[in-house]
């Protein structure tokens, strides 16, 4: 990542409050009104947790830095119809990759599907990863524009 990049991230991070995103992202995947809730009134780490137990739940999960690209397909197959992980089995993927790497070669190859993968930076050592309907990737984005986790600039 660039300076310019980090600078940019950085300064919007602050500006726009650490959790907006959080319960931006929430509110975008459906989770209800009484959740959303509790997630203005919590501090950023209770809050990142429960965005994280909906994802489970619902369309992700989560990677340690450390976990590999064929951990990462697993994750996110968990979450695609029969026919969009069938786009994933059998492929060699750069298991060197790191796991929001790895997400952006799995969105890629699911391109063109009804799915799309993102990777969130977290306030930990992991990564949230989202299987996200294409309809609502720029929407998407654009909440998490500071936090989608990414190495270029």
């Amino acid at each position: 990542m660039s300076m310019r990049t980090w600078l940019s991230r950085s300064i919007g991070r602050t500006r726009e409050g650490t959790k907006q995103h959080l319960v931006g992202t929430a509110e975008l995947l459906g989770c209800g009104p009484a959740v959303l809730s509790a997630m203005r009134q919590a501090n950023d780490e209770q809050c990142e947790a429960m965005l994280v137990n909906h994802v489970e739940k619902t369309c992700g999960g989560t990677a340690d830095w450390r976990e590999h690209t064929k951990d990462v397909a697993e994750t996110i197959c968990a979450f695609l119809a029969p026919e969009e992980a069938a786009l994933l089995q059998h492929l060699s993927l750069d298991d060197h990759a790191r796991p929001h790497e790895a997400a952006a070669q799995l969105d890629k190859l699911l391109a063109g599907t009804a799915k799309g993968v993102r990777a969130l930076d977290t306030f930990g050592d992991f990564y949230i990863l989202v299987v996200v309907p294409r309809t609502l990737l720029a929407q998407f984005d654009d909440i998490n524009k500071y936090w989608l986790a990414t190495t270029t600039g």
